[in-house]
């Protein structure tokens, strides 16, 4: 016996059919006429029904059928309905495969960050994110998006026919982890300035991003360290307490000579010079509302905005504030040291200038923040926000620098220096040598200040 093969097209089906012929036998051998049989793909089980009448589901061997043409139905769901004409053959039998083709909907996939993968039903594999207009048979599926580094998502939709569906999905980075270390080891930890239950040495599991790590003990100046934390990175720090002691809310400038000054930009800012100052404490932030009102009861501020700087605050008003609390204003020189360092540097973090790490006009805030939003743009003692956000009196009068024989009407006992400018300067005001003067009287709406103390004056943790 010698099988032909000969496929048939009919409808959405493509038919597939086996025709088994005997060879020279005796009449004995010839199979019963009428005989079928019909097999599905991708998938057994579709209803079979030929010249309208049920057969069964496949695969499905039909017999005793009349020698002609015939009507071939298949119907199975999720799937088009099959259909086509074919020949009942006199004797033998014809076995035939019809292809299904599946319902489908339309889904496309997208994620932050993209280039995720995507996975349907937990095995097949779909593509990387944005998987766009992809067919996906009707019913309910599980789809699952894996990237590294990320927590996988994954979610359950129900496909109907013709129906296009986007998802789009934030993806959340796992955990990174922290280990901290300090000398000596007890030290309490401060995240952001938010304190920690855990004391050193210690491992944290953290969300990504950045973070101040401030570390203290008794007896010990407080340290601080910033570390950018990745999606699953491990990092680590260690810091050597120095022995030592500083008020609450305060950091330590010590003694020694800084660069203040600049020859080239403003004239009032000439000469560049070294300048040596005495060891001094000054605010770590500029002063908050709800510090201002401790002290000034009739303080008024919007609701959530306890941590934003006061402003609208005259030079004489922050003059009576610091010495409700046994400080004093700093001085201009005491200012710009804490603000750039003793490397001269432009901007607090460095030369050049970073729109990033400062609230200025260009951010588009156009009001203050809370304080130390702009963490990374601390100065190199650790003082945040003394480029932008608010205006900062001093102690000094406005007046030449020794050394400049500039002559300005401003020069005097008249005004008062202002320093770091604030939400509505653009970047050359909010350089470290740039100054600003006001009257002693006026409460700008973007006037505030933060404090000073002389080393010896007062003590507590940080």
């Amino acid at each position: 016996m010698s099988p032909r093969v000969a496929n048939v097209a009919y409808g959405m089906a493509i038919v597939t059919c086996v025709v088994l012929v005997c060879g020279c036998g005796r009449t004995a051998d010839v199979q019963p006429a009428g005989k079928i049989i019909i097999a599905s793909s991708p998938e057994n089980g579709a209803e079979v029904s030929i010249r309208g009448v049920s057969r069964g589901h496949t695969p499905v061997m039909i017999e005793r059928l009349t020698a002609g043409k015939a009507l071939v139905v298949l119907v199975k769901d999720g799937y088009k309905r099959a259909t086509g004409m074919v020949t009942v053959p006199e004797r033998g039998a014809h076995r035939i495969v019809v292809e299904l083709e599946p319902l489908v909907g339309y889904v496309t996939l997208e994620c932050k960050p993209q280039g995720a993968k995507v996975f349907l039903d937990g095995v097949e594999f779909l593509g990387t994110t944005p998987v766009v207009h992809r067919p996906i048979m009707v019913g309910e599926h599980t789809y699952e998006l894996r990237k590294d580094d990320y927590k996988p998502v994954s979610s359950t939709i129900s496909v109907e026919k013709d129906y296009r569906y986007t998802f789009a999905h934030e993806l959340t980075p796992k955990e990174a982890r922290l280990s901290i270390f300090s000398r000596p080891s007890n030290a309490r930890i401060w995240l952001n300035d938010e304190q920690r239950l855990e004391t050193t040495p210690t491992k944290l599991e953290l969300t990504p991003g950045d973070y101040t790590v401030r570390m203290h003990s008794k007896g010990y100046i407080a340290a601080e360290r910033t570390v950018v934390l990745g999606a699953n990175e491990e990092r680590s720090i260690e810091v050597v307490l120095a022995q030592g002691d500083v008020p609450a809310g305060m950091v330590l400038v010590p003694a020694g000579k800084f660069i203040m000054g600049t020859d080239a930009a403003s004239p009032d800012e000439r000469p560049q010079r070294e300048v040596y100052i005495d060891a001094f404490y000054i605010d770590k932030f500029e002063v908050t509302n709800q510090e201002f009102k401790a002290v000034f009861p009739l303080h008024q501020y919007s609701k959530d905005e306890e941590r934003f700087p006061v402003v609208g605050i005259s030079f004489n008003q922050a003059t009576e504030y610091a010495q409700e609390l046994g400080k004093r204003l700093p001085t201009e020189a005491e200012w710009e040291k804490a603000a750039r360092g003793t490397d001269g540097w432009e901007y607090p973090w460095g030369m050049d200038f970073d729109a990033s790490r400062c609230n200025f006009s260009e951010t588009g805030v156009n009001e203050v923040v809370r304080v130390g939003t702009y963490r990374p743009g601390a100065s190199p003692y650790g003082c945040t926000d003394m480029a932008g956000n608010a205006y900062e009196w001093t102690s000094d009068w406005y007046q030449a620098y020794p050394g400049n024989t500039d002559v300005t009407k401003d020069y005097g006992q008249v005004f008062r220096v202002l320093r770091g400018g604030s939400f509505i300067s653009d970047r050359f005001m909010v350089r470290c040598a740039r100054r600003h003067y006001d009257r002693m009287g006026s409460a700008g709406h973007d006037y505030g200040f933060r404090c000073a103390m002389d080393v010896g004056a007062g003590s507590g943790a940080p």
